[in-house]
């Protein structure tokens, strides 16, 4: 999504390159659905002025962590209570949750770890099975060799650390007090609070839903991460069909997405959790989770 010059909203890590830029007209916009008409003239008469900037960022965090929160994340969780009551704090817009998605500033890729159809705001759900917009990626990856990145992640073995999410603190502690892989493994695999122990689950209608484009990690990988170069090209048409950019050359976006700089970079291989399973492991990951493996093709 990058490489087609969206900017990213969501579970990701902002940097120069991937946060959202607005000019004065969108500035304004997104202060219109934030603020009632009073407040939204008395911003915009400041126009032109440090002021105008601040108000209107003020206005996109609120703007942004409202979706946070109709999108069913764990704010408070992740972020501390502070951002999710940032909506109640800035908003003067009685009516901010009843705004629609396409209303938000246009160009923006919103990325999530999970998205719990339980949880979603109904309005989207709605505004989404009416106009096929947004359109959505599942992205996805084998379930085991996404448990040993993820303990990988956790523990810290990226270059940039393991973000800010603060539940990760804990965990982090945890898997340093582990002496080896299969141990854990075994602790990610029994705590029923470790990170994405329900994700798999929970993307399940995702996964079965004719309007969502299904994209498997191991597809665009490409040869660097142990896939087929043919695959991965096929793979980064689809998504550009889905998302209305199919007149990109897919060629060219698939030399350029397998990226070792990315902050969360690893190793960014495929089939890696059997050297990283023991037999142990393999078992009981089949029991808890051989249906998940199935329903996602991974048998």
């Amino acid at each position: 999504m990058l490489e087609l010059d969206y900017r990213i909203v969501g579970a990701t890590r902002p940097s120069e390159r991937n946060i959202p830029v607005f000019d004065t007209a969108q500035r304004k916009k997104i202060a219109a659905l934030v603020h009632s008409p009073e407040v939204l003239a008395e911003i915009c008469s400041t126009e032109g002025t440090p002021e105008f900037v601040q108000r209107t960022d003020e206005a996109w965090s609120a703007l942004s962590w409202s979706w946070y929160r109709r999108f069913g994340q764990p704010v408070a969780n992740r972020y501390g209570q502070d951002r999710y009551d940032q909506v109640d704090i800035t908003a003067t817009n009685p009516r901010i949750s009843s705004t629609r998605f396409d209303e938000t500033p246009e160009g923006l890729c919103w990325i999530w770890h999970d998205l719990d159809i339980s949880k979603v705001d109904g309005s989207f759900i709605g505004e989404w099975c009416d106009t096929a917009e947004p359109p959505v990626i599942l992205n996805y990856r084998d379930p085991r060799d996404a448990l040993v990145s993820l303990i990988n992640f956790v523990e810290g073995k990226t270059p940039k650390g393991f973000g800010n999410f603060y539940e990760r603190r804990v965990f982090n502690a945890i898997l340093l007090g582990k002496s080896t892989m299969h141990e854990k493994i075994d602790y990610a695999l029994r705590d029923p609070y470790f990170l994405a122990r329900t994700e798999f689950e929970k993307s399940l209608w995702l996964l079965n839903h004719p309007g969502v484009c299904k994209v498997r990690y191991e597809d665009l990988v490409g040869p660097r991460g142990g896939g087929s170069r043919q695959v991965q090209v096929d793979t980064v048409g689809r998504v550009l069909q889905h998302v209305g950019a199919g007149d990109q050359d897919a060629e060219k976006i698939a030399d350029r997405i397998y990226n070792t700089d990315s902050w969360s970079f690893h190793k960014g291989g495929t089939g890696g959790w059997r050297e990283a399973f023991s037999p142990a492991n393999e078992k009981l990951f089949n029991e808890l989770y051989g249906d998940v493996l199935a329903q996602y093709g991974y048998e």
